[in-house]
């Protein structure tokens, strides 16, 4: 082997040793597990007494949040669009116009239609008159009764021709009152499919309209879950995008599961809050009863290298007790081992 490749080998086993020693703690403050040096004299300072604490045990569910008034804008007819008037993030009143389409051709139609409905006025009122002279002449036997029926006839064809002119009229009416499509309730627009140019059919979403007033959660539950909660139940959500934590009440609980994943859907009613859109991701916490924990200030807690403890007060001195921690919120952490309730901990500095 070269003097080259022995030096490399050599650099290569002192970096490992000096890797393994970091790991090992060599570089960090040590922290002597021997009680006799961990005892030290007590100190004048704050102190909390450790004590069981019941504390609601949850679990977190993911879910999604949707529009609880949400729809879905189409035409009525096949025409061209002549004008939108909103995009994506609008908002909008009930009734304010959304997109008008061509309606020319129906326009014609309806004309048709009205004077159809002219000329069979006109032919109804005739055949009136034939029908009051019909009735006046069979009295005095001037006209044979054939003749007479046929006026009455006559007047209650003309009659339902009329009927069925005015009802064509209507019809018209309604089908070039479809060009102009307004909006159905107030909120925001949330996409827009449709552009001027295009060509609208009956059944084609346009544009997608959603109350941001109204939104819910919509989470799925396991079975051993489902009676944990019922509706009107206030539980605790939170989305993470916005870093928010809020109180949303379940509305609705689906009666049947899904055979596939065995899961029941939940959907729970949100306050309205700014900043909060249909997709966004979220979390219900669901309550599985009580817990007993020992929770002391996160002051109490102090570290040292990868070990977490605490300073106990008991008759001989301060002394250093090694905990394992658990969950923690701003100003306490649970304790999971290493304390009991009833002992006294230092929530100063150390001495």
């Amino acid at each position: 082997m070269s003097r080259n490749q022995w030096a490399t080998l050599a650099s290569s086993l002192a970096l490992l040793v000096i890797a393994l020693a970091y790991f090992a703690g060599a570089f960090h403050d040590k922290v002597d597990d021997q009680p006799g040096p961990a005892q030290i004299a007590s100190a004048a300072g704050a102190t909390y007494v450790v004590a069981l604490v019941a504390e609601p045990r949850l679990e977190s569910v993911p879910g999604t949040i949707s529009a609880t008034d949400e729809t879905l804008i189409g035409a009525r007819i096949m025409a061209n669009v002549l004008k939108v008037t909103v995009r994506a993030g609008a908002r909008v009143e009930p009734g304010q116009l959304l997109i008008e389409l061509d309606g020319e051709a129906l326009a014609a139609a309806k004309a048709q239609r009205e004077q159809d409905a002219a000329a069979a006025r006109a032919a109804l009122q005739n055949a009136r008159t034939a029908r009051d002279r019909a009735v006046s002449l069979i009295a005095s036997g001037s006209i044979s009764q054939a003749a007479h029926d046929d006026a009455i006839t006559a007047y209650r064809v003309a009659s339902a021709n009329l009927e069925r002119a005015e009802r064509a009229v209507q019809e018209a009416a309604t089908a070039l009152g479809y060009t102009r499509i307004f909006a159905p309730m107030a909120g925001t627009i949330v996409e827009r499919f449709i552009e001027p140019g295009d060509t609208a059919t009956p059944g084609r979403t346009l544009l997608r309209l959603y109350n941001p007033g109204r939104l819910r959660i919509e989470a799925t539950l396991r079975e051993s879950l489902v009676r944990r909660v019922g509706t009107g139940d206030v539980l605790t959500a939170r989305i993470d995008a916005i870093d928010t934590t809020l109180d949303a009440r379940v509305e609705e609980i689906v009666p049947a599961a899904d055979p596939g994943s065995r899961t029941f859907t939940l959907k729970a009613l949100m306050p309205p809050m700014e900043g909060v859109f249909p997709g966004m991701f979220a979390r219900l916490d669901i309550p599985l009863g009580t817990v007993e924990s020992i929770r002391v200030p996160i002051r109490a807690v102090h570290r040292s290298g990868q070990l977490e403890f605490v300073y106990v007060r008991t008759d001989a001195g301060d002394a250093r007790r090694f905990v394992r921690l658990g969950e923690s919120d701003r100003d306490s952490v649970v304790v999971r081992s290493g304390l009991r309730a009833g002992e006294v901990v230092i929530t100063d500095s150390p001495p």
